[in-house]
């Protein structure tokens, strides 16, 4: 969630480390580039195509979300921060000059506004499906579209706004202590704490559906009317989130830990601040390997997506109707099987 300032020019005899980091991280940023782009197109479209009217909830548009800010992060930030990290390696210099400068700041803004939104949308489906599975009496009156926007909304002006700090004379060390503690810190506390009380919840919501499929309990909750492939879906998006927001904690916990680092431990020369800085640099391309994966998480997990998707792209409209009925009677099938045990 830090995004770095490069050090001022220096000798770079002893700072090989540094620039094959350079030349590494820009490569594997150009590689991810196009994956990212991709995946997450042909999510917006099918979401906007929608063919089994599937994605009209209100938390979809947390999940819509994410995907312009990984889409964005595909197709602007990973360019604008590739060539000035090949040109660094290129010169052999800490200071690649115009436009790559003004390029880096351009990559550097956004992404610190995308990954630190991406963080409070992946809190805000965590709540979401939280009220599902365990309130459900509640959810149409507590998640609603207007909300959901409202979230993701203010998510973006937020960070928009703490970002102008950057260009107004205020002290970076300042900016980078409150950043690391307002929002690395505390943000993924809150992501980790989200996380549990999901999986509890997950949990018990299992064990109550098991045990009135075997007529015991059938009161319980007041799920008596829930039907089964209702049931099977919010199963299925439940584990989506849990897989989104548990590989999210698992990419930036070494950020994390690096940037804390990285701001506290005091550096006396070149060679030290470099070796740092290399560090920040790898461990910050876990967080765009995760935004390369997310689009993926969708089709490995939830069979409606698979389906969307293959309608969309193979143009077949009038399969639309059959393959819904299939759909919905395999998880009919499905939900009539036991469950898969959480352990």
């Amino acid at each position: 969630m830090e995004n770095s300032a490069l050090p001022s020019n220096s000798s770079s005899a002893d700072c090989r480390f540094y620039f094959y980091t350079q030349l590494s991280t820009g490569i594997c940023l150009a590689v991810l580039s196009p994956i990212t782009i991709t995946s997450n197109a042909l999510l917006l479209f099918t979401i906007f195509k929608d063919p089994l009217k599937c994605f009209r909830a209100p938390a979809t548009y947390f999940i819509v979300a994410l995907a312009l800010v990984d889409l964005t992060t595909g197709l602007i930030v990973a360019p604008f921060l590739t060539v000035p990290r090949v040109v660094r390696y290129v010169t052999w210099s800490f200071t690649p000059g115009e436009p790559y400068n003004r390029l880096e700041q351009i990559g550097v803004s956004l992404s610190f506004v995308g990954l630190n939104s991406s963080f409070l949308f992946v809190l805000g489906l965590i709540l979401a499906q939280f009220i599902a599975i365990a309130y459900p009496h509640h959810y149409r009156s507590v998640v609603t579209t207007r909300r959901v926007l409202a979230c993701v909304g203010f998510s973006l002006m937020y960070f928009t706004g703490f970002n102008v700090f950057n260009f107004v004379g205020v002290s970076q060390i300042i900016i980078k202590r409150v950043d690391l503690h307002l929002h690395s810190t505390l943000i993924t506390v809150f992501l980790v704490v989200g996380f549990a009380m999901l999986l509890r919840a997950y949990r018990h919501y299992h064990n109550v559906i098991a045990s009135r499929r075997l007529g015991v309990g059938s009161s319980i909750s007041g799920r008596v009317g829930e039907s089964r492939v209702n049931e099977t879906n919010k199963r299925k998006f439940t584990i989506v989130t849990l897989f989104l927001s548990g590989i999210l904690i698992l990419c930036s916990l070494p950020n994390f830990v690096t940037v804390h680092v990285w701001i506290y431990t005091k550096r006396d020369d070149q060679q030290d601040c470099s070796a740092l800085f290399s560090a920040v640099f790898l461990t910050e391309l876990m967080m765009y390997v995760k935004v390369a994966l997310d689009a993926y998480i969708y089709a490995w997990r939830l069979p409606r997506y698979r389906r969307s998707l293959k309608l969309v792209i193979t143009c077949h409209s009038n399969q639309v109707t059959s393959e819904a009925t299939e759909l919905k009677t395999r998880e009919n099938i499905t939900g009539q099987r036991s469950l898969e045990i959480v352990e």
